[in-house]
């Protein structure tokens, strides 16, 4: 094998890593928040309906098999290879301080700090699963009780809210669905709309548990 053949066997793997990152955002991680938060802004209907959502989702058949492949191998596999790409860019933003550029870092700073956040969100309330399961809508109001606890889980959803809408502009470009500088302008207001709409409603979930 060449030298040039060989150095390209990494060069395709890196390629479509990031490609596979990119679409991980998105399918199924993207989505699996969306649907997270419309499941949760049924606590906006009271205490029951929020009971009667978190029920229906555990009745569910396959669940934990769902929940493990369809969620949190997906959510490591974005998350590592995320931190991979951190640790190889190179942002400048202060020599160039172009929009791009600030994009580029607030994409990569929103994923580090959704990542604490999705790990505190898990632990927390896994660790109370069974108290979870039994009255959901309260164990969630007494969490958020905590004023600090209230404001960590606004700018962790502000920052998932934003990675995920961010990075939806890069996964358009990268897979070819934006192509010119007017398509990748409609696709960036079209995604800041779409990250508006995900963040409204996903208050909406968080303060329906504040009395």
């Amino acid at each position: 094998m060449s030298t040039a053949a060989a150095a390209a066997v990494p060069n395709r793997r890196a390629f479509w890593l990031r490609r596979l990152h990119s679409l991980s955002g998105v399918v199924p991680v993207g989505v699996f928040m969306c649907f997270h938060l419309f499941e949760n802004s049924s606590a906006a209907h009271g205490a029951a309906a929020f009971g009667e959502t978190v029920r229906r989702i555990n009745d569910m058949p396959f669940v934990l098999a769902m929940e493990i492949g369809g969620i949190w191998i997906p959510i490591l596999f974005h998350s590592i290879l995320g931190f991979v790409i951190i640790m190889e860019g190179k942002p400048n933003p202060l020599a160039y301080p172009y929009g791009r550029n600030w994009l580029y870092v607030l994409q990569r700073a929103t994923g580090v700090a959704a990542f604490a956040y999705i790990v505190f969100h898990f632990v927390n309330f896994r660790a109370r699963k069974s108290e979870f399961e039994a009255a959901p809508y309260d164990v969630v109001s007494a969490t958020l009780a905590e004023p600090w606890v209230l404001w960590f889980y606004v700018v962790g959803i502000a920052c998932c809210v934003f990675h995920l809408a961010n990075g939806l502009v890069g996964f358009l470009f990268s897979w070819g669905f934006t192509v010119g500088p007017r398509a990748k302008t409609l696709a960036g207001w079209a995604c800041l709309g779409f990250g508006l709409a995900l963040f409204g409603l996903a208050m909406k979930a968080l303060f329906a548990f504040v009395p």
